[in-house]
C-alpha cells in the first residue's frame, strides 16, 4: 500500500512540474540552510519516530525528516523514480518548505520543484497545505496546487503513520504530539 502511495506522490510532483511550466513567472523561496541527506540520518529519524510513538511526542530535524522521506521514497519506488531527493525546511508558525530534486531529463530547463505551505493536524492526521509551487522560474498557487495537497494528505492519512494531536514547527524542527 505504501509503495502505491509513494509512486502516486512521485507522479503528482512530476505533474506539478508540467503545470508550472505553463503558469506565471515567479519562484517559491525556500530557506537558505544546508540540509544533508543520508541513510544513517534516515535511520535516526525512524528511531526517533518509534520512540515518539512510545513517548507521545516526536521531534525531527530538517535533516532527519528530509533523509527519512528521501530514503523511504527511494526504497518504495525503485530505479525509475523521477525524484532524487526531498529536502524539507521548517520555520516557526507551522511553515514548511519542500524541495524535490528530479532526475535529469524529467523537466526541461531544470530539475527542482519548490513548495511552500503550512503543516497542521486535521482528524488526528498530519495535514499539509501547499500554498505555492514553483519550477523553472514559473509558479502556481490556489486551485492548481490542490491535487498536490490531496495526494500528500492521502499519504499522511495512512493509519500506520500514527495518530497526531498537535504539530509545531520551529526553526529547523518539526514536533508532532501523538495520541493513542
Amino acid at each position: 500500500m505504501l509503495n502505491r502511495k509513494t509512486v502516486a506522490l512521485s507522479l503528482v510532483l512530476v505533474l506539478l512540474a508540467v503545470i508550472t511550466s505553463a503558469c506565471a513567472p515567479g519562484a517559491a523561496t525556500v530557506p537558505d540552510r544546508e540540509v544533508s541527506i543520508s541513510v544513517d540520518t534516515a535511520l535516526e529519524a525512524q528511531n526517533a519516530g518509534m520512540a515518539g510513538l512510545m513517548g507521545g511526542q516526536v521531534e525531527w530535524t530538517e535533516a532527519q525528516f528530509s533523509s527519512f522521506l528521501t530514503v523511504l521514497l527511494q526504497q518504495n519506488t525503485g530505479a525509475n523514480n523521477p525524484i532524487q531527493s526531498i529536502t524539507t525546511w521548517f520555520e516557526p508558525g507551522n511553515q514548511i518548505f519542500i524541495r524535490a530534486e528530479l532526475a535529469d531529463g524529467v523537466l526541461l530547463g531544470g530539475n527542482t520543484i519548490d513548495l511552500v505551505g503550512t503543516v497542521g493536524v486535521e482528524n488526528n492526521h498530519l495535514q499539509v497545505n501547499i500554498s505555492e509551487a514553483a519550477a523553472n522560474g514559473y509558479s502556481v498557487s490556489g486551485a492548481a496546487v490542490q491535487p498536490v495537497n490531496a495526494w500528500i494528505n492521502y499519504v499522511l492519512a495512512d493509519p500506520n503513520m500514527g495518530v497526531a494531536v498537535n504539530v509545531e514547527t520551529g526553526e529547523g524542527t518539526l514536533t508532532v504530539g501523538l495520541g493513542g
